[in-house]
């Protein structure tokens, strides 16, 4: 799997995590690579290799599949990160409870790893 792709697994991972402790969903998918960068560096200031942290030139690009995926977890047939409705889907889905919020994260994290495991025909 590729460090982006490991990435958005990290996030939305942390996210499920966030949700639980009230954090809304706008902050829960921005500044995506800012959050791995600080997750990176550990208590004791130890680099965690472990960590996937794309360039700073690929962060918007992060942070718009990671919004693509949430979208599409919560009912949006989009194909692109570009998608107009994605904004209005993500609105609707800030206002769910912190339990559907975290099913939600769940649904797209699983989502996304099976979409991303299947083999692909040659």
């Amino acid at each position: 799997m590729t460090l982006l792709r490991c990435a958005i697994l990290t996030l939305l991972e942390r996210g499920r995590w966030m949700a639980q402790d009230e954090i809304c969903l706008p902050d829960i998918l921005s500044a995506g690579g800012h959050y791995l960068s600080r997750l990176r560096i550990g208590p004791l200031g130890q680099i965690d290799d472990d960590t996937p942290v794309p360039a700073i030139e690929q962060w918007t690009w992060l942070e718009a599949e990671l919004r693509l995926v949430v979208a599409r977890a919560a009912g949006l047939d989009a194909v692109s990160a570009l998608d107009p409705r994605i904004d209005g889907v993500l609105a609707s889905a800030a206002r769910l409870p912190e339990r559907r919020l975290v099913d939600l994260l769940n649904l797209a994290a699983e989502q996304f790893a099976e979409l991303n495991t299947q083999p692909h025909a040659a």
